[in-house]
């Protein structure tokens, strides 16, 4: 199982669409703009978002010329830009939904590289309902902003549920002959995930439950660890890791290769997801390749749960942008595929 990359980078017409319509609801000015990067058919792409937003007073234009190059002359290229698009502007800025607010979306090569602030134009004569009236104008570039909850089709978490149940079965498939061969390899290990009056009297049994529990996971695309019973695998090692600072991580990491018992010609080229970067403690020496891995493994297994978890309850949290929500599945997910490869092409014993 490998990762799905990025594809298509840019949002789906509807869901910018859908982005227009909430931003317009709860803007204060008459007039808003709206920029947005497109790399491919802007025209196509146009047409597409217009058809999501009829009955909105919205109207979907192409910046084509040389335009919004200088800081200095933003709103006035935004003018002429309104009075080349008169008919398309007419057409669409009416709008069925009762509203005085307005908004003109500009589809561009480029993102809007500077700050804007909200300053005053003055609207040509022609212009839907505010013909010749002077107008406070910002333009939003949505490229970076337009934003989504946790659980958007841009955080893949049936991906995410599926690659760390199969990681998980990875593990299991190199603890339990390593722990045969040698009872000692997950001591420690198990002194710090296993719980006060444990129902597992050893690692052993611990295995065996989990893989028991494993059986009755019916659709891996929806899997969800739950600390609080701890019957996972991964459970033990995320409630760990909740509570294990920066510092500590790296005793828990050594304990955890040395139960895989990962060998000393271990590849250290995996990819490393940025949350294990970003969980790395201060002042800490270079460590061997092994606990390297274990490391990324303990943090981004750590991070993984938690996105899987904060997604089933995204009614509680914010929006976050796009790419942001994008790009950290993403990384998780490589990190993940990564890392069960490198422990499927492990020698069960031997390494």
């Amino acid at each position: 199982m490998s990762p799905t990359g990025f594809g298509d980078e840019q949002l789906p017409p509807a869901r910018l669409a859908a982005e227009i319509k909430g931003r317009l609801a709860a803007s204060d000015n008459e007039l808003s703009g709206f920029w947005y990067q497109v790399r491919e058919n802007r025209t196509a792409y146009a047409r597409e978002v217009q058809e999501h937003l009829t009955g909105y007073p919205v109207v979907v234009l192409v910046v084509r010329k040389t335009r919004f190059d200088n800081t200095n002359a933003v709103l006035d290229d935004f003018v002429e830009l309104l009075q080349d698009s008169k008919e398309a502007c007419e057409k669409h800025l009416i709008g069925d939904v009762t509203t005085d607010r307005r908004a003109v979306v500009l589809l561009a090569r480029n993102t809007l590289d500077f700050p804007q602030i909200s300053s005053p134009v003055t609207l040509p004569a022609w212009f839907p309902r505010l013909g010749s009236r002077l107008a406070n104008v910002i333009i939003e570039d949505l490229t970076w902003r337009a934003a989504c909850p946790l659980n958007a089709e841009e955080a893949a978490i049936d991906q995410l549920c599926q690659l760390i149940f199969a990681l998980e079965g990875a593990m299991l498939e190199r603890l339990r002959p390593v722990h045969a061969q040698d009872k000692s390899a997950a001591a420690s290990f198990w002194d710090q995930v296993k719980r006060d009056k444990d129902a597992y009297g050893s690692f052993g049994d611990f295995l065996e439950g989990v893989q028991q529990a494993r059986r009755n996971v019916l659709n891996s695309s929806s899997y969800r660890p739950s600390v609080r019973d701890g019957s996972s695998l991964l459970a033990r090692i995320w409630g760990k890791t909740q509570a294990t600072s920066p510092d500590a991580m790296g005793r828990l990491a050594k304990a955890l290769a040395r139960a895989l018992a990962l060998p000393d010609s271990l590849s250290p080229s995996g990819h490393r997801s940025l949350v294990a970067i970003l969980f790395r403690p201060p002042n800490a020496s270079i460590p061997d390749p092994q606990s390297l891995f274990a490391s990324s493994l303990l943090t981004t297994i750590l991070a993984t749960c938690q996105l899987i978890t904060a997604a089933a309850h995204a009614d509680a949290y914010p929006r976050y942008p796009v790419p942001l929500i994008r790009s950290t599945s993403f990384d998780l997910r490589q990190t993940l595929a990564d890392a069960r490869q490198t422990l499927i092409i492990l020698d069960p014993c031997t390494g």
